[in-house]
């Protein structure tokens, strides 16, 4: 029970969120704001610290960093398969497939830090940030050719790979901690506050983006996808965990990766590309309200 417990803090910060997100004092506007606000501002600085002090080094932390790419690189052609199984239009298509390999940091990152400390969270944070430029670029690639949008979808990659702050904190985080640099206490006071703000609204802002606009017209598609994503992907995961001979908190904080619902992001790529912006927007929510089952149960397994 506390397990469950401890898995389900970030899912009632999320609900805290969508029922805060219909009240007239909240606005979207607001939630937009937040939403910036976490990305670039308060989240980093938690990132930066908990890599840059992580007792890692690379030999340490290849074979989990292997096994997370493995498992999501599987994703990857499982949601092809998806698409094969129940196609929809090429633009639907490319959008619900990022679907299946993309994943919503900011609950992985609450649920890692609960369940495994600050260890599970730097190990995270690394998959993370190997990871997001492999996704990002897959993504970008397949909704290009969908909707024909090349060269505007490349040049976009490669200007939000250069100015993620998720990932630029996470590689200067590496290079002080490669290096046994430290920052002055002061500074790393301050990070320390923003950080310990940043889970808290970052998952309220993903409970007020939660909606529903198209769910009936793809929903043999959706279902697949949300199979394919909290299921298929994780239980893969932990295989290739053991194959590989991982650690138990690796194992854990791989899970914690693989089992997530997708981002929230991907409806803005669907958007912005010319995809199908709310058929994506609803398999958020659906595999969000899903994932309030199969991550407990992932992490009563992985246990």
């Amino acid at each position: 029970m506390s397990l469950v417990a401890i898995v389900l803090q970030p899912f009632i910060l999320i609900a805290l969120g969508f029922l805060l997100s219909k009240h007239r004092l909240f606005p979207r506007s607001l939630w937009d704001g937040v939403e910036v606000l976490v990305y670039y501002v308060v989240f980093p600085p938690l990132l930066f610290n908990s890599v840059a002090k992580a007792t890692l080094t690379v030999s340490d932390t290849s074979l989990f960093l292997m096994g997370g790419v493995a498992s999501m690189s599987l994703g990857i052609l499982w949601s092809w398969l998806v698409s094969k199984i129940a196609p929809a239009d090429r633009a639907t298509d490319a959008s619900i497939r990022q679907c299946g390999y993309r994943f919503n940091s900011y609950i992985g990152f609450a649920i890692v830090l609960a369940l495994y400390g600050e260890t599970g969270f730097a190990l995270f944070a690394l998959l993370m940030g190997v990871w997001v430029p492999i996704s990002n670029a897959v993504a970008v690639a397949d909704l290009a050719a969908a909707t024909q949008k090349h060269g505007q979808g490349f040049l976009s990659l490669l200007r939000s790979i250069l100015k993620n702050p998720l990932i630029l904190a996470t590689l200067a985080g590496l290079f002080f901690n490669v290096f046994g640099l430290s920052m002055p206490a002061w500074i790393d006071g301050v990070f320390s506050s923003l950080g310990s703000a940043s889970l808290a609204l970052a998952l309220m802002a993903i409970g007020a983006g939660l909606k529903i606009d198209d769910c009936p017209a793809h929903r043999l598609l959706m279902g697949l996808a949300t199979v394919q994503r909290l299921i298929v992907v994780p239980a893969v995961s932990v295989w290739i965990g053991r194959y590989l001979g991982l650690e138990a908190i690796e194992i854990g904080a791989l899970l914690c990766f693989t089992a997530l619902p997708t981002a929230n992001s991907c409806y803005i790529l669907a958007v912005r590309m010319g995809g199908n912006g709310p058929a994506v927007a609803d398999l958020t929510t659906l595999q969000t309200l899903c994932s309030l089952v199969t991550i407990p149960f992932w992490m009563w397994v992985v246990s």
